[in-house]
C-alpha cells in the first residue's frame, strides 16, 4: 500500500501521468532501501491464502503474452479499449505488476506433487493479517521442480482467465509496443490455481425499476423464460448452472431458465451470465 498509494493525503487530487509517477518513484525508493530484493536467478513461487472456512494455494508466475494473443490463454469476457489503454500506460510507467492475473488450469497431478514437495520446507514468508486470513509464500528453486512445472504448464491446451481480464490485456497492449525493447514486457504476473481450487460466487446486478411494468405483469413476462419459485424470506443462492436469485420487494425467488427455449450453440452460450444477458 505504501507504494501503490504513496500520495495518500492528497491522492484525490494526483491524476493520470503525475499519480503514475509518485508510484514508480515510490516503488524505486523501495529497491534503493532493499526492502524489495530480485531473486538471484528465475523462480517460481507457491503462494497459499487460508481462513477459516477455505484454503486455496497455487503458482505465482510470469505468463506469456503470446499465449494471450494466441488464444492459450481463454478469457470470458471482454475489455473496454479505454481502460486497456490507461493501465497499459500505468503499467509503462510503474513497471511492475502490483496484482496478478488470476488463472485457473485443469487439475495436474505432476503440478500437485511439485507442489507437495516444496511445502514440506519452511516457508519463506507465513502471517496473517487483520482478517484473520494466513498468508504463506514458498520459493521454488529446485531446477527440476522448475522444469517440471514449465514442461506441464507448456502442454496444457489451454488455460482460463478466471479474474484479471483488463490487466492481462493491457499487458498484451504494452508487450505489442515495448516487447521488442525488454523481454520483460512480454510476460505478466498470473497466480495458478488448479480448477478445484477454484470457488466461483454469484454475481450480483442492481435493477432500477421494472421499466413501467407491475410486479405481476414483471411476473408473467419473467416465467416466459424461467420457472419461478417463490422463497419468501428465506434468502436463496444459486446451487446450479442456468440457477439464478432474485430479491424483488421484499422476497426472495428461485429462477431455473427454460432450456427448451434456450438454444445453446456454441460454450459461450452455456455460460450462466450469458443466458442472463440473452433473456434479461
Amino acid at each position: 500500500m505504501h507504494i501503490l498509494n504513496p500520495g495518500y493525503k492528497f491522492s484525490n487530487s494526483l491524476k493520470g501521468e503525475e499519480r503514475f509517477n509518485l508510484v514508480r518513484n515510490r516503488y524505486l525508493e523501495f529497491k534503493e532501501e532493499q526492502y524489495l530484493v530480485q531473486d538471484e536467478s528465475p523462480v517460481f513461487y507457491i503462494y497459499e491464502r487460508s481462513d477459516a472456512v477455505h484454503s486455496y494455494t497455487g503458482i505465482i508466475a510470469g505468463t506469456s503474452t503470446v499465449d494471450y494473443d494466441s488464444g492459450k490463454i481463454k478469457k470470458h469476457e471482454d475489455t473496454l479499449e479505454k481502460r486497456e489503454k490507461l493501465f497499459k500506460d500505468y503499467l509503462k510507467t510503474v513497471g511492475f505488476n502490483a496484482e496478478p492475473v488470476l488463472l485457473t488450469y485443469p487439475d495436474d497431478h505432476v503440478i500437485d506433487e511439485v507442489i507437495d514437495q516444496e511445502k514440506k520446507h519452511r516457508p519463506v514468508y507465513d502471517f496473517v493479517t487483520t482478517d484473520r486470513s494466513c498468508h504463506k509464500l514458498w520459493v521454488i528453486k529446485d531446477i527440476h521442480h522448475i522444469q517440471s512445472l514449465q514442461q506441464q504448464f507448456a502442454a496444457m491446451p489451454h488455460v482460463y482467465i478466471a479474474d484479471g481480464h483488463h490487466r492481462s490485456a493491457s499487458s498484451s497492449l504494452l508487450a505489442s509496443e515495448m516487447g521488442e525493447k525488454h523481454d520483460s514486457y512480454n510476460h505478466f504476473m498470473s497466480y495458478l490455481i488448479a480448477q478445484s481450487q477454484l470457488r466461483i460466487y454469484e454475481f450480483n446486478r442492481l435493477v432500477k425499476d421494472l421499466n413501467g411494468l407491475s410486479k405481476e405483469a414483471f411476473l408473467m413476462q419473467l416465467d416466459m423464460k424461467f420457472r419461478i419459485q417463490n422463497r419468501g424470506l428465506e434468502m436463496y443462492k444459486p446451487s446450479k448452472k442456468h440457477h439464478f436469485s432474485m430479491y424483488l420487494d421484499g422476497e426472495f425467488y428461485s429462477l431455473y431458465l427454460r432450456k427448451d427455449i434456450y438454444n445453446i450453440e456454441t460454450p459461450l452460450d452455456d455460460l450462466t451470465l450469458k443466458c442472463y444477458l440473452i433473456w434479461s
